[in-house]
């Protein structure tokens, strides 16, 4: 098998030759390291969005003060506005963090609110196509789905600011919780417009949802779990197949059970010990021998040199039987936060210990 036959024997749930090596694109940057690693059978995940948005009666204007950069938007609730600091380095695919959000007190739901119900999504299912023509058997390419990949209660986050802004977010619910409500029904309306697009759209590969394990399943269960289960069955139903992005590492316990209620097919980005707290037999306990288990190696384990990854890798892999539903990626850090000789070094001799891993004893049927 190639590339593309191995992974799409995984996502629909038969058994490939070999466990899918898959880290998403923008983590190997291309180049002779790369290519030597897709020549030995690693594949790439492509993330595209089928849909594009637009906000008719907001108009945008960007500043610059310093390094930051100020983006204020106009609508006819009033003015809202975000800063970036720029000059992050290369872990900013926009070299530039966003340090304040767009809402900053009481003032600021109105506008928002307004942004959200005013957007407009167009399909565009030439970004979907270019992609799948560019990495033809050596890639997946997934949607995008949900434009922020969470539910719309853990979308509004961003509001507050993307990196800084949670314990605003947390008080905001205290503090304002008529407007807050009113915020959430509003991403709640604007996420289906843009699903209702998705679910006609060429992509089969979807992403849906993201665990961040930063509020308690009881939550997640009030205020996200009912999104899951209205729409989670209704994609399914229209051919797609749905990956929930879960970073959540050393609280993932709490969660496990909630994840196999929402029905979803993939738990990408699902880290093992000794970062994450439940083994790959556990999760696959809780999730059962359907769900597809999509692995972000830890990268830590690089910094014990080639040898310790390789034996970790060869571990996990036994551990991992039975059941076909398994892909090792990186889904956090990959070579893109690589930025001096020694990480560069220790990343590139780990990622190709994983290779070497699967090829010793990644061969289906896995052996314990």
């Amino acid at each position: 098998m190639d590339f593309l036959a191995r992974i799409n024997a995984v996502l629909h749930r038969q058994e490939p030759d070999q466990v899918p090596f898959a880290p998403y694109d923008n983590l190997m940057p291309r180049g002779e390291f790369e290519r030597h690693l897709r020549n030995r059978g690693m594949g790439l995940c492509l993330r595209r969005s089928t849909v594009w948005e637009e906000t008719p009666n907001v108009s945008v204007e960007t500043r610059h003060e310093g390094e930051s950069v100020v983006t204020t938007y106009h609508t006819p609730e009033g003015d809202v506005w975000t800063r970036s600091q720029g000059h992050a380095g290369r872990i900013s695919d926009s070299m530039s963090i966003e340090v304040e959000g767009l809402i900053k007190g009481k003032e600021d739901y109105d506008p928002v609110i307004f942004m959200l119900e005013d957007a407009v999504f167009h399909s565009a299912p030439d970004a979907y196509y270019d992609a799948v023509r560019d990495v033809g058997r050596d890639g997946i390419v997934r949607d995008w789905g949900l434009d922020m990949e969470a539910t719309p209660y853990g979308a509004t986050r961003r509001y507050f600011g993307e990196v800084y802004g949670l314990d605003r977010w947390v008080y905001a619910q205290m503090d304002h919780p008529d407007h807050f409500r009113a915020l959430v029904e509003a991403q709640w309306r604007r996420d289906e417009r843009r699903l209702e697009l998705i679910a006609e759209s060429p992509a089969e590969f979807i992403a849906f949802g993201w665990l961040e394990g930063l509020w308690s399943p009881e939550l997640f269960r009030q205020h996200e779990l009912p999104f899951y289960r209205k729409w989670v069955s209704y994609l399914q139903s229209k051919g797609k197949i749905l990956a929930m992005h879960c970073d959540a590492t050393k609280s993932l316990r709490r969660y496990a059970g909630l994840i196999a209620e929402t029905g979803i097919d993939v738990v990408e980005a699902y880290t093992p010990p000794p970062v994450g707290e439940l083994s790959l037999p556990e999760v696959r306990a809780a999730w059962g021998d359907k769900t597809i288990i999509w692995v972000n190696i830890p990268e830590t384990i690089f910094w014990f040199g080639a040898e310790e990854a390789k034996r970790y890798t060869i571990d996990l892999l036994k551990s991992g039987a039975p059941g076909n539903a398994l892909v090792l990626s990186f889904t956090e850090m990959g070579m893109w936060g690589a930025t001096d000789e020694e990480t560069v070094t220790a990343f590139k001799e780990g990622t190709l210990a994983v290779m070497e891993a699967i090829e010793e004893v990644g061969n289906y049927p896995i052996r314990a």
